[in-house]
């Protein structure tokens, strides 16, 4: 996870333009938060397991530790299922819903049922082991062996069903949309009536323990279309519902966190129920536009909810907002445990998220990572997951976690399940282990893209981790005639062995410049030293050329228009005018530069061939170059830092430009912001 730059840094060598300012600024950083002391969750075991790559994934956990995972399966034939309640009917080429509770230790399986219809969806699971599964019109309970069902409900002709929750009582909670068909509501429910039929729109629904009859059905809706997500209930019967609408009437309530949202492209909601199904306790857009990836909620009320966008909030139980978060990569899950702390699980690398206590390195932009946050926001830990891609979480006894993904070469198992094949999806416990050894060094990125892939002879690149470097962040002192130093505030990085230039230390984050001498094809062990104790190294292959451009938000550069002033929305470059943009990694240099030195004039160029091209209607294999002006190292900056000038034209505005050098495969891409004559 990497820590997103902040404009603080300053040089001091002459006359600095801002284009200076602009640069040094992108390699500054600010500080992570620091953990709560004596929260720390080890690895209990991690396997493969499962038989295809079929749709639908749920996972819950009871109170004994088991786990029960919802699957489907194009072929039951291969299952090794203990009991077969039924076929799905669906033809061919359908799909079969099944159910696998596996046992507290993980090394066993406690039951396999096949379910007998198909495009389950949720899953829950009560005190005494009963798990609940929903899908289109129906919930159904099963018995806590898995041998039959206790009840099978249909709740309605043509009615999506979402999500489910289940509390205490035994009594579930379905969240779900009419698609084509009409939710009957109860009397006295919060909205009994929808504003159309030619939309989709959202529905809560209560059945009591007996699944013998609905307690309470309400619509929760405006009068646009409406994508439910989650439903979570809370120990008062209170139930929490996340999801996108495109309704600009969508009911919030008075002094709500955000009264409006976005029509067009649909905005997050989060609405809480009270527990009759009568009113809304609270009723808010979360952001926009935006789609919603989780929620949860703990027992005394309080609520969060992940965004697609990297978003995390958490409210209070009136709706307050308490904490907000943003850069975390691809949310796919959240859950709360009894003492309000937020888990939160996703994959990728990301400006802004944050690391801590990591029990693996990062790999690729596809890693799993679980990050844990207490009720106040503050970072207890932020862990990769062992080349993996996370899907699904769930909690048990203890705030034991429970993550379920796809597994990739990289996933690294402890165990296996007794009688299944080591299959495509894993399955990962932690637990609070005070005795788990965290990764000192975690990752290494280009600077400017975060890309944690091969590195390129003088790339500037940022390393993330624990304990790198002094609390207190220390720019690098420059001189006039020597550059940058390879050694600051006690704190060196080396490249096998040989010194690289340092531009910034912090005990999370240092921004160091790879030397000049990595030859192409070798493999390079990275190392930092601080106060003479030395960390763990990762390893990365060495190629011609790793461009990344520095940019403001992940997509739209850092760049400078003609006039000096800082490219953006609300200065966009005008069509046919120059604009700079500033990249890293695009390989050697001619003649040769000194690690850490100045570019001054006589100016050196760039060895390998560097082009510039935009998508033609948006197509990504389809380009035409950009007519360049200058592509070369930046006057006056560190050696490694390159400048592109380039004209500003209408094709350049609404898509993706790509700079690339060197070998074809390597290549990066961002966004301009342009204005007609």
């Amino acid at each position: 996870f990497f820590i997103r730059s902040a404009w603080s840094q300053k040089c001091s060598f002459g006359a600095v333009s801002k284009k200076v300012l602009l640069f040094l600024a992108l390699l500054s950083a600010t500080a992570a938060s620091g953990a709560t002391p004596g929260f720390l969750l080890g690895i209990d075991y991690a396997e493969r397991f499962g038989f295809d790559n079929g749709p639908g994934l749920a996972v819950a956990a009871d109170a004994a530790g088991s786990l029960y995972v919802l699957l489907d399966s194009q072929d039951i034939t291969g299952l090794p299922a203990t009991t077969v309640l039924g076929e799905s009917t669906g033809g061919p080429n359908s799909f079969n819903s099944y159910v696998i509770k596996v046992a507290p230790g993980g090394d066993k399986i406690a039951y396999l049922t096949v379910l007998g219809f198909q495009a389950a969806n949720a899953i829950a699971v009560d005190s005494a082991g009963n798990a609940y599964v929903a899908g289109p019109d129906f919930v159904a309970k099963l018995n806590p062996s898995g041998t039959a069902f206790v009840y099978q409900i249909t709740v309605g002709a043509n009615l999506e069903l979402q999500s489910l929750a289940v509390d205490r009582t035994g009594r579930v909670y379905l969240l779900g949309a009419n698609y084509s068909g009409t939710l009957q509501t109860t009397p006295g429910a919060f909205q009994q009536t929808i504003p159309n039929t030619a939309n989709y729109h959202d529905f809560v629904l209560r059945l009591n323990a007996a699944g013998t009859a609905v307690e309470y059905a309400t619509y929760v809706t405006g009068s646009g279309n409406d994508n439910p997500s989650v439903i979570a209930v809370d120990a008062s019967g209170a139930v929490v519902i996340a999801g996108t609408t495109q309704s600009t009437d969508y009911p919030v309530t008075p002094g709500a966190y955000r009264t409006t949202g976005d029509a067009t492209l649909g905005a997050p909601f989060l609405t809480r129920l009270s527990p009759d199904g009568s009113r809304l306790l609270y009723s808010t857009f979360v952001g926009g536009p935006d789609y919603v990836r989780g929620a949860a909620v703990e027992p005394g009320g309080s609520a969060a909810v992940a965004l697609q966008s990297g978003g995390l909030k958490h409210f209070d139980p009136t709706g307050s907002l308490t904490f907000s978060k943003a850069g975390l990569s691809s949310p796919a899950g959240v859950a709360m445990d009894s003492a309000g702390n937020v888990y939160l699980i996703g994959e990728g690398i990301s400006t802004g998220s944050p690391v801590k206590n990591s029990l693996f390195p990062c790999g690729t932009f596809e890693t799993a990572y679980l990050t844990v946050f207490d009720p106040g926001g503050g970072l207890l830990q932020s862990t990769y997951l062992s080349g993996s891609t996370a899907d699904s979480l769930a909690l048990g006894p203890a705030s034991t976690v429970y993550i379920v993904g796809s597994a990739d070469d990289a996933f690294v198992p402890t165990q296996q399940i007794a009688g299944m094949s080591t299959g495509p999806r894993f399955l990962m416990r932690l637990s609070q282990n005070t005795s788990a050894q965290p990764v000192q060094l975690v990752c290494v990125g280009n600077a400017a893209s975060y890309d944690p892939g091969s590195i390129a002879a003088g790339e500037i690149v940022s390393l993330f981790g624990s304990s790198l470097g002094p609390a207190q962040g220390t720019a690098a002192q420059v001189d006039p005639l020597s550059g940058f130093p390879n050694r600051v505030a006690n704190v060196q990085v080396t490249f096998n062995g040989t010194p690289g230039t340092l531009l910034y230390v912090q005990e999370s984050q240092i921004n160091a410049i790879a030397p000049w001498s990595l030859a192409l094809g070798q493999t390079v062990d990275i190392c930092v030293s601080y106060n003479g104790v030395a960390t763990n190294c990762l390893q990365r292959a060495v190629v011609d050329a790793a461009p990344g451009v520095f940019t403001m938000d992940g997509l739209h550069a850092a760049a400078l228009n003609q006039d000096w002033t800082i490219n953006s929305a609300d200065n966009p470059a005008k069509s046919g005018s120059y604009v700079s943009v500033f990249a890293t990694g695009l390989g050697p240099l001619n003649p040769p530069q000194q690690d850490g030195a100045i570019v001054v004039p006589p100016y050196p160029s760039n060895a390998l061939a560097t082009t510039l091209s935009t998508t033609v209607g948006g197509i990504a294999f389809s380009q035409f170059p950009l007519p360049t002006q200058y592509v070369g190292p930046a006057p006056y900056e560190v050696a490694g830092v390159s400048q592109i000038n380039f004209i500003a034209g209408p094709e350049a505005e609404g898509g993706y430009l790509f700079l690339q050098s060197g070998s074809s495969r390597n290549s990066a891409y961002f966004a301009i912001y342009v204005v007609g004559q």
